[in-house]
């Protein structure tokens, strides 16, 4: 896993921050292992006299990134902004999702540097700045992902450089247009409407 203080973020390594007691573990065991992710059961001690011992499974996966590529003149105007988003296939849930481009980080890989990469194969689009808004737990009820946000701009098209079995559309549209959609229900995708919302609300310029 990649130190979140890589990418100019709050770490939240050390346990709870919150003064609850961390659980305390008595076992844990692999129960799958896959090229993704591994999934281990974990035996827990109980919280209370008399109480038994708890399991719970956790999904152990690489950290990932989420990446918001904006073009235009960022007056404040969500019109005159534009934003860049992808289409994509996604078999599990057997649709095709409005998204933002977003990927998992390979052993060792700098979350920028994932940020970059994502960008480039997903959309097509170098960015000449990239800077990081926020990051979040996607599932924190399962997972151990942790997702990191950053924002791309001064973006140039190079072409995308998509994986064999991608299947991503790319249509840039004024980010208005994107809000829009998630209000009325057109965008799915958790990470997307996170990462639009933060920045609508907390990032752009207004006059």
């Amino acid at each position: 896993m990649v130190s979140p203080d890589a990418a100019g973020l709050p770490s939240l390594r050390g346990g709870y921050n919150d003064g609850m007691r961390s659980p305390i573990e008595l076992r844990r065991r692999r129960v799958y292992q896959g090229p993704r992710f591994d999934i281990d059961r974990v035996e827990l001690e109980a919280r209370g006299d008399g109480e038994l011992p708890v399991e719970r499974d956790a999904i152990l996966t690489p950290d990932s990134v989420v990446v918001l590529p904006l073009m235009g003149d960022f007056n404040g105007d969500g019109d005159a902004t534009q934003v860049v988003m992808i289409r994509n296939e996604r078999y599990a849930v057997g649709r095709k999702l409005w998204e933002l481009c977003a990927g998992t980080l390979e052993s060792g890989e700098p979350v920028t540097r994932c940020a970059q990469r994502e960008l480039i194969e997903e959309t097509g689009y170098r960015c000449g700045r990239i800077e990081p808004m926020l990051d979040y737990y996607p599932c924190p009820g399962i997972s151990t992902e942790r997702m990191y946000a950053f924002l791309a701009t001064d973006l140039t098209h190079v072409g995308q450089q998509l994986e064999p079995n991608e299947r991503i559309e790319v249509e840039v549209m004024p980010l208005r247009r994107s809000i829009e959609m998630i209000r009325v229900g057109e965008i799915h995708d958790a990470k997307t409407i996170a990462t639009l919302l933060y920045y609508w609300t907390f990032n752009r310029k207004r006059d």
